[in-house]
């Protein structure tokens, strides 16, 4: 068993409005030095396999129709660790 870490995030074109606005109330903070905040999704989950192609395309197949919005989001993953 596999421990997978899924990131989710907006495509670059796409506007990041919860990003701008946390940005905006970090510096309304103070903190000026911190910028460019951007929000995502970070789901992690396990799976009973160990061909790593087998573990790519289910991943790749889940995140495609499930995890992500194809048209507004991309996602990255690692194998995190063997439970």
């Amino acid at each position: 068993m596999k421990k997978i870490e899924l990131k989710v995030t907006l495509l670059e074109p796409v506007l990041d409005t919860q990003g701008e606005a946390l940005t905006r109330a970090v510096h309304s903070l103070g903190h000026t030095e911190v910028d460019n905040i951007e929000v995502g999704k970070v789901l992690n989950f396990t799976i009973d396999e160990t061909d790593e192609a087998k573990i790519e395309e289910t991943v790749k197949s889940l995140s495609e129709k499930l995890f992500t919005n194809v048209n507004i989001e991309t996602y990255t993953y690692r194998v995190l660790e063997e439970k």
